[in-house]
C-alpha cells in the first residue's frame, strides 16, 4: 500500500536540508496494530518517486512531514486495524493541511 502525495499552492513538498521542490511524492507505509484491536502506529517512508522506491534508493525527509502516524480504529464505525484503515485516515489528515492525496498499489 503506497500514497502519492502532491503540493499544492500552501502545501509544498521540499527535501529537508535542501530548496529541492518535488510536485509530488511516493510514500509507503508500514503499519503496527496494538492487541487492544483499536491503536495503531503507522511508519511513513517517502521516496522522489514510485522509481526511486522500485530501484532500492534511499528514502528522503520531506520539510514538516510526519513520520510516524499513531491513530485509532474506530470500532464502533466497523474500521478494522488494517492498513487501508491506516492510509485513509492519514490521507485525510494530510488533505486537511492543503495536499492532494492518493490512495496507490493496493
Amino acid at each position: 500500500m503506497a500514497l502519492l502525495i502532491s503540493k499544492s499552492e500552501t502545501a509544498l513538498l521540499t527535501i529537508e536540508g535542501t530548496s529541492i521542490g518535488l510536485d509530488s511524492v511516493y510514500v509507503r507505509l508500514d503499519l503496527a496494530a496494538n492487541q487492544n484491536g483499536i491503536n495503531m502506529h503507522s511508519a511513513l517512508y517517502y521516496y522522489v518517486d514510485k522509481a526511486a522506491f522500485d530501484s532500492g534508493s534511499e528514502v528522503v525527509s520531506i520539510t514538516g512531514m510526519e513520520s510516524a502516524y499513531y491513530l485509532e480504529a474506530d470500532q464502533e464505525a466497523g474500521e478494522a486495524q488494517t492498513i487501508l484503515v491506516a492510509s485513509e485516515k492519514i490521507k485525510a489528515a494530510l488533505e486537511e493541511v492543503g495536499y492532494a492525496v492518493e490512495i496507490i498499489d493496493l
